[in-house]
């Protein structure tokens, strides 16, 4: 029996990544990894690297689309190809440290992502 595919990874996003990374790791303890990484909208996001559920802060209008949900999967071209055909869209996969990324939507529209993590995560 095929195990159902859970919530992995989340963002949310910040009007400053700079000044969130500051606030939260004070406020939290939260420890981001060096480096923000950049989609392919230009925004830049940080992978919180010590909390035992992954997640990750990405600059944005928060409100809007301010949480991205992050779908695990084990095999991502698969669970691209389920996205298509069951009349949704999947964007090409990207490599990310924290591992494989889609980003897709809906047949309705609703944005998601699929990913499958890297070792580690």
């Amino acid at each position: 029996m095929r195990r159902p595919v859970e919530l992995g990874y989340l963002t949310f996003a910040v009007r400053n990544l700079a000044c969130a990374r500051i606030f939260f790791g004070a406020v939290f303890g939260w420890q981001f990894e060096t480096e923000p990484v950049e989609s392919e909208q230009g925004a830049q996001s940080a992978h919180v690297a010590n909390t035992e559920f992954p997640f990750g802060l990405t600059e944005g209008t928060p409100g809007g689309e301010g949480v991205v949900l992050y779908f695990r999967v084990v095999n991502i071209e698969q669970a691209r190809t389920d996205v298509v055909t069951h009349g949704g869209e999947a964007d090409a996969v990207r490599t990310f440290p924290s591992g494989l990324n889609a980003q897709c939507r809906d047949d309705q529209g609703t944005r998601f992502d699929l990913w499958q993590p890297a070792e580690g995560y």
